[in-house]
C-alpha cells in the first residue's frame, strides 16, 4: 500500500474510516529487543520474555486478535553504543512504517526507550505527506538530553529531543529532511524527574509538559483528553509513547530506572481505553521493561491490561 497522501487520507478520519470496517480487535506487536541505551542493559530481554510468557495467547483469551510481526534484536557484536542503536531503530523505523502504510494498529515492545527514535521516525515517515506526527509521550523524565548535555551519555535519556531534531545526525535525520515531531505535536505527561538542561530545551521549542503535580491535582483522564486534543490538531496520526518509570513502581516496578510518586495504574487503564476509541489512534509503545526485576509478574501483568486497554473493540460503541 503507498504511503498516505491528502488524496487518499484526510489525516485521522481515514483512520477511523478503516478501523470501523475491522470487525474485531486486533493489534501487531513488534519487539525491540535493544538494551544498550540504557546503564541496566537487562530490559533488552523484554520483549523475548512477553513472547514466552505467552502474550499472543494472553491477548486473544482476552477477545483481541493479537499476533508478533517481528522482534528485532541488537547487533551483538563489540560495537558502540550509537552504532548499535543506530542499526536498531533503522531496522524499527522500516517495521513501523509498513505497519502504518498499511493502518494496522501497532504496539512496539522495548527494549529501552531509545527505540522510540526508530518506531515514530517510521511512523512520521508514512504519514509525512498526510500531515504531521501527533505523539503523546508519558513518562517520569523527559528523555530530551543531547550529546552536550547528558551527564550520563545513555541515549534512552536523549529520544525526545532526537525526534524533535536534536543530537546525533544519524538519529535526527531517521525520519527523513524533517525532523520526526514538531513541538506543537507533542506532549509529556507524568514527568517528575529532569535536569535543567533538558527543560531549557523543551521550554526554548514550546513543548507542552504536564508534571505529575499536574496530573495529581486533575487527574489522569482529564490530562490525557487534554494533551489529545493538544497533538491530534491537524495531524494525520497519533501515537503514544510509554515509558514504564512514568507509571508508580507500586504498579510497574520491573524497571531500571524507578520514580516514585507516579500515574496508578487504576486511571492509566481507562485514560488508554478512552484513547483508544479517539480518532488517528495508530499505535503504543511500551518501554523499559525489565523482566529481571519483576519477580511476581506484576509489570508483564499490566503491560497485558494495558494493551488490551489500547486496543479498541470494534463492535463496541
Amino acid at each position: 500500500m503507498p504511503s498516505l497522501s491528502p488524496h487518499t487520507a484526510h489525516g485521522a478520519t481515514a483512520w477511523r474510516e478503516h478501523r470501523s470496517h475491522t470487525a474485531s480487535a486486533q493489534i501487531r506487536l513488534i519487539g525491540a529487543a535493544c538494551g544498550r541505551g540504557a546503564k541496566d542493559t537487562r530490559c533488552a530481554s523484554g520483549p523475548d520474555s512477553l513472547q514466552h510468557g505467552k502474550l499472543v495467547a494472553a491477548l486473544w483469551s482476552r477477545g483481541i486478535h493479537a499476533g508478533w510481526q517481528t522482534i528485532l534484536h541488537a547487533d551483538k557484536k563489540d560495537l558502540s553504543n550509537l552504532h548499535v542503536i543506530t542499526d536498531m531503530v533503522d531496522r524499527l523505523a522500516n517495521v513501523v512504517e509498513n505497519e502504518v502504510q498499511q493502518r494496522h494498529l501497532f504496539a512496539v515492545l522495548g527494549g529501552d526507550h531509545a527505540c522510540a527514535i526508530g518506531t515514530w521516525s517510521g511512523a512520521a515517515r508514512a504519514l509525512h505527506q498526510a500531515g504531521p506526527l501527533g505523539l503523546i509521550w508519558l513518562d517520569a523524565h523527559m528523555d530530551s538530553h543531547t550529546p552536550q548535555t547528558s551527564p550520563s551519555g545513555a541515549l534512552h535519556g536523549m529520544p525526545l529531543a532526537c525526534l524533535l531534531g536534536h543530537g546525533a545526525k544519524v538519529l535526527t535525520e531517521l525520519a527523513g529532511e524533517q525532523s520526526a515531531l514538531s513541538p506543537a505535536h507533542v506532549c509529556l505527561i507524568g514527568v517528575r524527574s529532569f535536569e535543567p538542561e533538558e527543560k531549557a530545551l523543551l521550554d526554548q521549542l514550546g513543548v507542552r509538559v504536564y508534571y505529575m503535580a499536574e496530573v495529581r491535582k486533575h487527574g489522569l483522564g482529564i490530562i490525557m483528553r487534554e494533551a489529545f486534543r493538544h497533538v491530534a490538531k491537524e495531524a494525520a496520526g497519533i501515537g503514544i509513547s510509554i515509558d514504564l518509570d512514568g507509571i508508580d513502581p507500586r504498579d510497574a516496578p520491573a524497571v531500571g530506572s524507578p520514580v516514585p510518586g507516579g500515574i496508578r495504574r487504576r486511571e492509566l487503564l481507562p485514560a488508554l481505553h478512552w484513547l483508544s476509541h479517539q480518532p488517528g489512534m495508530m499505535g503504543v509503545e511500551i518501554a523499559e521493561f525489565n523482566p529481571a526485576l519483576d519477580h511476581r509478574g506484576k509489570t508483564a501483568r499490566l503491560i497485558y491490561d494495558m494493551l488490551t486497554a489500547i486496543t479498541p473493540a470494534m463492535d463496541s460503541p
